[in-house]
């Protein structure tokens, strides 16, 4: 069994027209770290500690997995940060990339953006439409014995949560 757990980052400040940040530097608001504290200490509660934890490089995605990392207790040798997930891929590319992992992490847990994040639920699990908002986190299953084995739309979503579950 091999479970995948795909997040959103967290609520961001805007973009403004005289913003003198990139959309790359975009950080975090204060409602966006108590939302990333929510879905975290959800899962704590659920029993759920990712073996792995991979994160875009943005800062708004990266601020996000460093809320994460600490309250699920995943040690830094267990995080990855990678830069397609900001430039965007698609659902074969990711398929490709969670491939090398093969057999060593059963669980793994991505930190990235939307589109990328709801297509490639969508697509993993053969839904038909999945709202993402900001910190929307689903686990989807694979019933294989490795990461090379995981196909598009085979995926079992075992739920979905989001902040506003929670208000």
């Amino acid at each position: 069994m091999r479970t995948l757990i795909l997040t959103r980052h967290a609520k961001t400040e805007q973009l403004g027209y005289n913003s003198d940040k990139s959309d790359f530097e975009r950080e975090l608001k204060p409602r966006g770290y108590d939302d990333s504290k929510l879905i975290a200490q959800d899962m704590t509660t659920r029993g759920i500690h990712p073996d792995l934890l991979i994160s875009s490089t943005a800062a708004r995605a990266t601020q996000t997995m460093r809320v994460f990392a600490e309250l699920l207790n995943i040690e830094k040798h267990h995080i990855v940060r990678e830069q397609f997930l900001y430039d965007g891929y698609t659902t074969s590319e990711l398929l490709l990339y969670l491939a090398q992992y093969n057999e060593k992490y059963p669980c793994i847990m991505i930190i990235g953006h939307n589109p990328e994040i709801a297509m490639s639920a969508i697509t993993l699990s053969n839904s038909d439409y999945l709202h993402f908002p900001t910190t929307g986190t689903i686990a989807i299953s694979f019933d294989v014995e490795s990461w090379e084995q995981v196909n598009a739309r085979e995926g079992k979503i075992d739920w979905f949560i989001s902040p506003k579950m929670f208000k």
